[in-house]
């Protein structure tokens, strides 16, 4: 892979090694060799569980996935736990780990529809696991209350909240099911937490945002850092909309993203200042930071997710899956008879084949997002998926190379 900075310098990635240097070097005809499957029948690294206590949510978010516009996933629906399923989800769990510190992480839906519930289900786990647990809970932050704000903190419990930029941005995203912006409720629970509880605001908030339009990156920026609030709240991360083929997905074009990308590069060099645009960006140069350089050698593991992963996915039915991003059709077991090691293994065999035949000689793989949600897309589809993260990742390559030159890495 080769890119040329805006200074004119040329830089090669070397896939074997991942090595960058500045002299010509092709080795595109180095080709990866993958390890083979073998049958597994046993997660020993699970030790986070993410539990969908209610299928309901009190809002109607744009790009939700649950919207009933993607396929091969839910719609809101009425479904949720009860105490009972909460005490066999539990039981589960035990059964799964024994030793390990456990995370629980309370999903939607919006879990704060059924307060009674979350509290009772975080109660048993502190009873049960006392100082092997740790807790989180994914909310949008309208149902918020400093009754229950006061709580959460109290019982060591992590509040993931969503925020998606400015009122302008949030509102147009993010709205209850009558079509109101949600942004004032969001802004109230933020401003409450800041002013009684400062610092569970920095150790015990998750300030997760998601990017609908790359455009909107430079207002959602300034309007954040002019925000009395919002400027010392750094977002923890920020997401990119997941690709909808019932919608219809489109190829990237290298020249016109990276042009996007090196204006808000060239705002960035200017207004340092700016958190929001300065976490975005440093989440894409991420792993062109800390990559390890090192010579590949023979033969290397298919990423598959599967069974190494360190998380499940539990659903209102008692379904599991690999994790929260897995279409609901690909469910790998259920609480009550365990997992399905048959269509695990099937499930994973599929997902490596696919990957084996595309992967062999692609430059970006090292650093490549496409992960094992991937599976319920067609050929068609993932030729198009394979494409876009290909071009990503040369953009982000530029990026880190142009970032470098004009002194701009940590």
């Amino acid at each position: 892979m080769h890119i040329t900075t805006s200074s004119g310098h040329d830089y090669f990635y070397l896939k074997q090694t991942n090595e960058i240097v500045d002299f010509v070097f092709d080795d595109d005809l180095f080709a990866w060799e993958f390890e083979p499957l073998s049958y597994f029948t046993a997660l020993p690294n699970v030790d986070t569980f993410i539990i969908s206590i209610t299928e309901q949510c009190n809002l109607r978010c744009s790009y939700c996935c649950y919207s009933g516009k993607y396929k091969n996933n839910r719609s809101h629906n009425t479904s949720s736990m009860s105490k009972q399923d909460l005490d066999e989800v539990f039981s589960f769990i035990q059964e799964t780990v024994e030793n390990k510190e456990i995370k629980l992480a309370f999903y939607g839906g919006e879990p704060l529809l059924h307060q009674d519930l979350l509290r009772y289900a975080i109660d048993k786990a502190h009873t049960l696991w006392k100082y092997r647990i740790s807790i989180s809970v994914s909310s949008n932050a309208t149902l918020l209350t400093p009754v229950l704000i006061d709580w959460l903190f109290a019982n060591k419990v992590r509040i993931d909240i969503s925020i998606d930029g400015h009122k302008k941005v949030h509102n147009r995203q993010r709205r209850y099911c009558n079509g109101k912006g949600t942004f004032e409720k969001v802004y109230e629970s933020l401003s409450y937490i800041r002013e009684q509880h400062s610092a569970h605001l920095q150790d015990d908030v998750l300030i997760l945002m998601t990017l609908a339009e790359l455009d909107d990156l430079i207002e959602i920026s300034i309007n954040w850092h002019e925000d009395s609030l919002l400027k010392d709240i750094i977002p923890t991360k920020i997401s990119s909309i997941s690709p909808n083929f019932r919608l219809g997905v489109e190829r990237s074009d290298y020249e016109v993203l990276v042009n996007k990308y090196l204006s808000l590069l060239e705002v960035y060099e200017s207004h340092r200042e700016l958190n929001v645009l300065k976490v975005f960006l440093e989440q894409c140069i991420a792993y062109w930071v800390n990559r390890p350089i090192i010579d590949v050698g023979n033969a290397v593991p298919m990423a598959t997710c599967l069974p190494l992963n360190n998380k499940l996915y539990i659903d209102t039915h008692f379904n599991i899956g690999v994790c929260e991003k897995i279409a609901d059709k690909y469910r790998i077991g259920n609480v009550k008879s365990g997992i399905n090691w048959d269509v695990a293994n099937s499930q994973v065999q599929e997902y490596y084949q696919k990957r084996v035949q595309r992967c062999r000689f692609c430059p970006a793989i090292r650093m490549c997002n496409m992960c094992f949600s991937a599976i319920e897309y067609s050929d068609d589809e993932w030729d198009i998926l394979c494409h876009n993260e290909k071009t990503y990742t040369k953009v982000c390559f530029r990026l880190f190379c142009e970032m470098a030159e004009r002194g701009l890495l940590q």
